[in-house]
């Protein structure tokens, strides 16, 4: 006998129902407070990263968000909320269903109950997303970046689209069983032998500080600093600048001024000061006990030669520590730094595929696109000259 539809004419949320897959009423929304109680419930299930928590969409939807148009697709069954995608629609004539935040995301994926987890097939995502496509005029693809493979113990469920390898990849460390295990597991020596220089070159410059902004007049200050640093470097490399408009420093400013929640604060800035100057920078998302790192920059100045960005980093390893977080990670992208503390690298995913036909070619080239970088960023020889060439275009382009 087949099993009954979950009727959703009984729920209170104000969201548009889509359809239905087996017993799952698949359902949007526009903004993420209509399901707030349901969200935070579903997130403690730790299936997401910090990006997918409640309150970091909320600020990103009313800052970095207000020009797109927000497309939060959930599935709820008679036991509530199973599954949530945060997603947001970008284009005009040609749509596009990415993850809430854009390029101010890292690692991603939906929040999923493990009643879903255990359920979920090929079948049922794929209907889920055919549901998704028809209830978008103009719908070209999805581009659902930087996922894990794996969910807990559980394969995610957007492996059932396809799977491409995302140009990132993850580097985490394991904080329980304290510094010296991290610093021995890679280049232990030489990081110590490091630290021990800069604490004495600081030392005689006055000794340094590691300090965390809370009030919200010096979180603002450290912001615009942020911004400065971050754009200046940026623009050194020939990097388009992400961080230069008012929503985002809205956005930064909001998320480290956010009250503090039931499992901890939601966001923290560290900045490594010496005589009374900011030398170097790190901001990290919490959750719970994991921390993950979003941000960093750095000043080159007096002290640059004496890498303030590896003495931030080790002082904020061991404040972690000493505070009892169980995990940090260092988050996407290829660089030296992470390789030498993290002894883990975890390949992440994509779920770029297409949703109507003439998205078919441009899926493809983005594919190749995606296949080039990946084997660019593997290869140091390649890489390097790559920024070099970065680097010479910046300097032939004006300030801006």
């Amino acid at each position: 006998m087949a099993k009954a539809k979950f009727n959703a004419d009984n729920t209170s949320d104000n969201t548009d129902v889509l359809g239905y897959v087996g017993d799952y009423c698949i359902q949007r929304l526009s903004a993420p407070e209509n399901i707030e109680v349901e969200w935070k419930e579903l997130q403690k299930q730790q299936t997401a990263s910090i990006y997918q928590n409640y309150d970091w969409v909320k600020i990103a939807c009313s800052t970095i968000e207000k020009a797109h148009e927000v497309f939060i697709v959930f599935g709820r069954n008679k036991n509530g909320i199973q599954f949530i995608l945060p997603m947001a629609l970008e284009g005009s004539y040609y749509k596009t269903l990415r993850w809430i935040g854009g390029s101010h995301t890292n690692i991603c994926s939906g929040l999923y109950s493990e009643e879903f987890l255990k359920s979920s097939n090929k079948s049922i995502m794929r209907k889920l997303f055919r549901i998704i496509a028809k209830s978008i005029e103009g719908i070209a693809q999805t581009k659902l970046v930087n996922q894990p493979a794996h969910l807990k113990s559980y394969e995610n469920p957007l492996l059932h689209l396809g799977r491409q390898n995302s140009v990132n990849n993850m580097y985490d460390m394991d904080l329980r069983d304290g510094l010296d295990a991290i610093l021995d597991q890679g280049s232990g020596k030489r990081k110590r032998k490091l630290w021990r220089k800069q604490n004495r070159v600081a030392e005689s410059m006055g000794g340094y500080e590691l300090v965390t902004p809370t009030t919200p007049d010096a979180i603002l200050e450290a912001v615009d600093e942020f911004m400065i640093l971050k754009g200046k470097r940026l623009h050194e490399l020939g990097v388009r600048n992400v961080f230069s408009d008012k929503d985002t420093i809205d956005f930064f400013f909001q998320l480290a001024t956010h009250s503090p929640i039931e499992d901890g604060n939601l966001f923290r800035i560290f900045q490594l000061k010496i005589q009374n100057k900011t030398r170097a920078m790190y901001a990290i998302g919490i959750q719970g006990k994991r921390t993950q790192a979003y941000v960093n920059a750095v000043e080159y100045d007096d002290f640059s030669d004496h890498s303030p960005g590896e003495m931030i980093l080790y002082a904020m390893i061991e404040r972690l520590i000493e505070e009892s977080y169980e995990y940090f990670d260092l988050g996407v992208g290829d660089e030296r730094y992470k390789r030498s503390w993290c002894p883990g690298m975890h390949p992440l995913f994509d779920t770029n595929v297409p949703l109507s036909p003439y998205a078919v070619p441009i899926i493809f080239g983005s594919r190749m696109k995606n296949i080039v970088k990946r084997y660019a960023r593997n290869n140091p020889n390649i890489w390097l000259k790559f920024k070099k060439l970065r680097k010479i275009k910046a300097a032939l382009l004006p300030r801006k």
